[in-house]
Order: C-alpha cells, then sequence, then structure tokens
C-alpha cells in the first residue's frame, strides 16, 4: 500500500511538472509581450515606464521552468527553485502593498493590484512546495 502512495505520488509530480513546464512557457511569453508593450509605450509617451510586472513575469516564468524540470524528473533538488518561486512572490506581493498604500490616484492604486492569477498561482506554489517537501521526506524526489 505503501509503494502504491509513493508510486502515486511520484508521477503525480511528474506530471504537474510537466504541466508547470508549459506554465513556465506561455508566462515566459507574458512576460515577452508585456516588456514589448512597456518599452512601445516608453517610446511614445517618452516617460520612464514601470516595468515591475514584466520583470516579475520574467523571473517567475524561470522559476516555473526550473521548478517543472525538477519535478518531472523527480529530483529532491526542485526544492530550491520552487522557494525561490515562493520568495519572489512574496516580494512582489510586498512591493505591490507598499506601492497601494503610497498610492495618491486611483489609477496608481489600480497599477498596484495583483491579479487573481498571481494569487492562485501563489497558492499553487505553497502547495506544490508542500507536496515536494512530503515527496524528499518520503523518499520519492531523490
Amino acid at each position: 500500500m505503501i509503494n502504491v502512495f509513493m508510486l502515486l505520488l511520484e508521477w503525480l509530480l511528474r506530471i504537474f511538472g510537466i504541466f508547470w513546464i508549459f506554465g513556465g512557457l506561455i508566462t515566459f511569453k507574458m512576460a515577452r509581450q508585456a516588456n514589448f508593450i512597456d518599452s512601445a509605450i516608453e517610446s511614445l509617451t517618452q516617460e520612464k515606464e514601470d516595468k515591475l510586472v514584466s520583470q516579475f513575469l520574467s523571473i517567475s516564468s524561470l522559476l516555473t521552468l526550473l521548478s517543472g524540470s525538477g519535478l518531472a524528473v523527480a529530483s529532491r533538488w526542485v526544492i530550491f527553485p520552487l522557494s525561490l518561486l515562493v520568495a519572489s512572490q512574496v516580494l512582489y506581493f510586498t512591493i505591490q502593498r507598499q506601492r497601494f498604500l503610497s498610492a495618491n490616484t486611483d489609477e496608481l492604486r489600480e497599477q498596484a493590484q495583483i491579479s487573481p492569477q498571481t494569487k492562485n498561482a501563489f497558492i499553487v506554489s505553497l502547495i506544490v512546495i508542500a507536496i515536494a517537501l512530503i515527496g524528499i521526506w518520503v523518499g520519492v524526489l531523490q
């Protein structure tokens, strides 16, 4: 029974890793688009554009790709990119909260909002890191 649980956990993590690789690729594409739009707006308005969101998307896409790869090959080293991913998300939330609190216009408050997709990604990241820690503890991730 325990072997079945371990095998199921291993393949669940591997399959989820493959999905996360695709998610990382999609996020990378979104980051490139956001960066392109920021650059285009900068060129048109001649004003410095805030690139926090596009930079966050770039970092998240790289860490998601690394995490997905680590999960797909069932490596215990996946804990490092997963931890960095969660830490980067916490840092992003903290920066956006500070921006929201110091915003003096509705437009700035709106720009400081965190999207529901980002909040959901954070929750999923926490669940995955918890399952990965269990996987390391029971010896599924090696």
